[in-house]
């Protein structure tokens, strides 16, 4: 063996514990890597997937406030059917009392309604 070659020898052999704790700590951190990887891949659509599912059963189970409800009650019928009913009182009790005297009418004319025996033909089986 040539003495180059004996001094390289004796140098690796005097660094060889330092170069096997770099070899492990390398190692450990390349698996740790791959772990926080494979973690990645699994666990976050995973988690969106567990939140989501979540997020749906409170949204089932949401229960609201009285106050909150006719607020939003509120808000509801004055955008949808306000518009469809008369605001003021007087006009709601004209339209009541117009529809009361409609009907008496129609009443009195169902009564003034004679029917006689011949009008009336009655079909055998």
């Amino acid at each position: 063996m040539s003495q180059a070659k004996v001094d390289k020898y004796k140098e690796e052999k005097k660094n060889r514990a330092k170069t096997m704790k770099l070899k492990k700590i390398k190692k450990a951190v390349a698996a740790l890597v791959v772990a926080l990887g494979l973690g990645a891949l699994i666990g976050i659509p995973l988690g969106k997937f567990i939140y989501n599912k979540q997020k749906e059963e409170a949204a089932k189970n949401a229960t609201i406030s009285s106050l909150e409800y006719d607020s939003w009650f509120d808000k509801e019928w004055a955008g949808k059917y306000a518009d469809r009913f008369s605001a003021n009182a007087a006009d709601i009790i004209d339209q009541l009392n117009a529809t009361a005297s409609d009907a008496d009418a129609e009443e009195e004319e169902a009564e003034d309604i004679e029917l006689d025996e011949g009008d009336i033909e009655l079909e055998e089986e």
